[in-house]
């Protein structure tokens, strides 16, 4: 890997090129941890593709509260480009909307209005209540790799612990995930492409109609016969006046499946990376589990899921001070990833310690869009991490891994093998 000092003695178009490939495709520059530390002490505000790329920590940590950048422009950007105009097909054209109108798309005060409607499902005495649950599809889980001595823990155990909750949580089969999958990873993987093909456009659309016929005959259904799940909570919501369309209904709901899927297992898979790597960190906490939450606010920081939040448009000129202005009208792009290693608050950034205090890392965003789900992304690493230690503890790498072309920090596999 290249070190800090290796760019500073590069040439500046070197460093650009290398930021250019970053946003591109992420998955070419695994680690871009030397490119992020010379952007924040050369170019903490840097324009890349032209979008602005904000990679310093105390900048990030104010941009991502500031009402002045508008996601829900960009959102709308960002379907016109990947979906184009649709003017021609009024089911596209309400695929298009309700992607616009999910929760993580709105500025205030509609965001507001949505999310206090979903508070409930997410509260701490609410995730309380399925701790049981999560243990216990976590313990399936385990089970069901049986004595296999090498085996993809993303396929066995990363992305199906996630799955299964969120299926449980709306009641729908655990099998309606293989629909959902292939749609998440098509959306998730465009959002950041400078270029759509027109292959990558329908492709995109396809994934988009699909959600909305989906969770519309599920709605359906649940207004017939109502039960205890989120699906009929939120339509109860909708029912007494708390103003949720049909269609911010139903993006909300596809916003829920893909988010509660993917980060968290982005998560569980980055963080059993870092411990294979820090074999010693992997005994410490296996020794004495209590250290499991500090530990995962450690995996979040250093395996942050999500590289990038999504891009917001400035709505006008917004100083940062120090000289450092994003302008009216630019695609504001803010690298968690870099925030979460900046020297100028965390001691010894790019080292794993488990046991780190004061760990003000941004990976579930800060301000009103702090995440919805993050206290039950959090109870689910804990369960599954701590499973996997007690289960398997002289697990190693078969192979390093690789990573999806998308802008969140996703393994396409990681190949283990229990000694």
């Amino acid at each position: 890997m290249s070190t800090t000092s290796e760019f500073a003695r590069s040439s500046y178009s070197s460093v650009d090129e290398e930021a250019e490939r970053l946003l591109a495709d992420r998955s070419q520059v695994p680690e871009p941890w030397a490119l992020y530390a010379q952007l924040r002490e050369s170019e903490p505000i840097k324009k890349v593709f032209g979008m602005t790329l904000v990679t310093r920590h105390d900048h990030v940590n104010k941009l991502y509260r500031d009402q002045r950048l508008s996601r829900h422009q960009a959102a709308i950007r960002e379907s016109e480009a990947h979906s184009g105009a649709a003017q021609d097909n009024p089911l596209m054209a309400e695929a298009r909307v309700a992607n616009i109108s999910m929760l993580i798309n709105q500025d205030e005060p509609a965001h507001r209005r949505i999310r206090r409607l979903l508070d409930e499902t997410f509260r701490p005495k609410a995730v309380a209540a399925w701790l049981p649950r999560v243990q216990e599809i976590t313990d399936e889980l385990i089970a069901a790799v049986g004595d296999r001595t090498e085996f993809d823990l993303m396929e066995a155990l990363a992305y199906p612990l996630p799955e299964a909750v969120i299926c449980d949580l709306m009641q729908v089969p655990r099998e309606d995930h293989a629909l959902w999958g292939g749609w998440i990873q098509t959306v998730v993987a465009a959002a950041r492409n400078v270029e759509p093909t027109p292959e990558v456009r329908r492709a995109v659309v396809e994934a988009h109609v699909g959600f909305l016929e989906y969770f519309r005959a599920l709605v359906a259904r649940r207004r017939e016969n109502p039960g205890s799940d989120l699906v009929s909570d939120l339509i109860r919501a909708e029912d007494e006046g708390d103003q949720l369309s049909e269609l911010e209904l139903l993006g909300t709901l596809q916003m829920l499946i893909a988010a509660g899927s993917e980060t968290t297992s982005n998560l569980i898979g980055n963080a059993m990376l870092c411990l294979l790597h820090h074999p010693e960190q992997a005994e410490k906490l296996r020794e004495d589990l209590s250290l499991m939450p500090g530990a995962v606010e450690e995996f979040l920081r250093l395996g942050t899921p999500s590289d990038w939040a999504l891009p917001r448009v400035a709505l006008e000129d917004i100083d940062l001070g120090d000289g450092h202005v994003v302008e009216k009208g630019s695609v504001v792009l803010l690298s968690i990833g870099s925030a979460n290693r900046d020297p100028r608050v965390f001691t010894d950034p790019e080292r794993l310690d488990i046991t780190r205090s004061e760990n003000r890392h941004i990976s579930f965003a800060a301000g009103p869009h702090f995440c919805l789900g993050a206290l039950l992304a959090r109870r689910e690493a804990s369960a599954m991490i701590g499973a996997i230690l007690t289960r398997w503890p002289t697990l190693e790498l078969v192979e390093e891994p690789t990573y999806r072309p998308t802008y969140v920090r996703a393994l396409k596999e990681l190949k283990v093998r229990v000694r």
